[in-house]
């Protein structure tokens, strides 16, 4: 019956690791303006690879990639896509089923990227080796990111529904920028 506490305690300790986190925030900001259903598919999917990384990989990975290397490379894509959003999109027709295409990838990337070195990935890297049932933590922690996953696009659909487009993506632009900078501060001053 261990298996069923190490799953019970990886769903509880990341449901409220994750609960205000930078992923949370970038999923509802992109469930607020793109569909609910490939925003969830691509953060999901990029959640779960990164996830199985770190129960697979442990702290291994981390000595091949520094951290620092990771923020750099994430501050930089966010602070990206913050200028795209705010100057660019809105000036783009694009068909719907190309558009889904490309918020799933974008959803799947940025996903990885704020999870990479997060506290979540930590505390899955660190139940692994405590308890030696990497299985049980997969699956604890793959349904806990998927509950916080939906209730973020739920969020995130109700505030599109109440703000018009232009002020979401001047609020969208403006987060991506802000978390891209927090990023990069990271990167520099703590590794």
């Amino acid at each position: 019956m261990l298996w069923l506490f190490v799953i019970g305690i990886t769903f509880s300790t990341v449901f409220i690791a994750e609960f205000g986190d930078k992923s949370q925030l970038i999923t509802i900001s992109l469930a607020s303006r793109y569909d609910n259903k490939a925003v969830f598919g691509g953060v999901f999917a990029g959640i779960a690879i990164i996830t199985v990384l770190a129960v697979a990989f442990g702290t291994i990975l981390f000595q091949f990639v520094p951290i620092f290397y990771v923020k750099l490379i994430a501050s930089l894509i966010f602070i990206s896509f913050g200028i795209y959003t705010l100057f660019y999109e809105n000036n783009m027709d694009i068909d719907v089923e190309k558009k889904n295409g490309r918020v799933v990838w974008s959803s799947f990337l940025f996903s990885i990227f704020a999870e990479l070195g997060d506290k979540t990935q930590l505390v899955v890297i660190a139940l692994t080796a405590r308890y030696a049932l990497p299985l049980s933590v997969l699956l604890g922690a793959l349904v806990g990111m998927g509950a916080i996953i939906a209730i973020s696009v739920i969020l995130g659909s109700k505030l599109g529904d109440l703000l018009e487009s232009k002020k979401l993506d001047l609020i969208a632009g403006l987060l991506f920028i802000a978390l891209g900078f927090i990023f990069l501060l990271e990167a520099l001053f703590f590794g």
